[in-house]
């Protein structure tokens, strides 16, 4: 069964980020080195967390050449100069939203649906697509994974 996709807005958020160079065949490694990072870095600050961790996709994945990533999670407070994370207001909006149920092995089939249903709409990708981790694989197994997808979406008018 596919996934429903649904238009919503969401608010702007305050987060703290921490950007990576990946390639398709190391972005499994790379993204968790990048979580970890950002969890151990906003600990070690004593930032205050305000929501789950979110990746966002900053350039087109390319299956021959690097491109840049962000793994970010919500903060309470701006903050200053950081060796490693920047502070930062991710854009909010209206995105087209769907959630994955299940290994991140088969987030694939629903970009490919999302895909579908934008051009099946005529709708226009607006930004970045976001993953956002509602859990984790160390709070439940990987068949109850939860990841929601966000893409800015500016609607058609037919």
């Amino acid at each position: 069964m596919s996934p429903e996709i649904t238009v919503e807005t969401v608010a702007t958020k305050l987060v703290a980020g921490l950007e990576f160079d990946t390639t398709m065949k190391t972005l499994p490694a790379d993204m968790t080195a990048a979580i970890g990072d950002l969890i151990r870095n906003t600990a070690e600050s004593h930032m205050t967390v305000a929501g789950p961790i979110i990746a966002v996709y900053g350039e087109e994945m390319h299956p021959n050449r690097s491109w840049k990533c962000e793994v970010c999670v919500p903060v309470a407070e701006a903050f200053g100069e950081h060796p490693t994370l920047r502070s930062h207001e991710l854009p909010g909006g209206v995105v087209a939203t769907t959630t994955h149920v299940g290994s991140y092995d088969g987030l694939k089939d629903t970009y490919n649906t999302i895909f579908s249903w934008f051009s099946e709409h005529r709708h226009t990708y607006a930004g970045p697509p976001r993953e956002v981790y509602l859990n984790s694989p160390a709070e439940v197994s990987e068949s109850e994974l939860l990841t929601r997808l966000e893409f800015p979406v500016i609607l058609s008018s037919s």
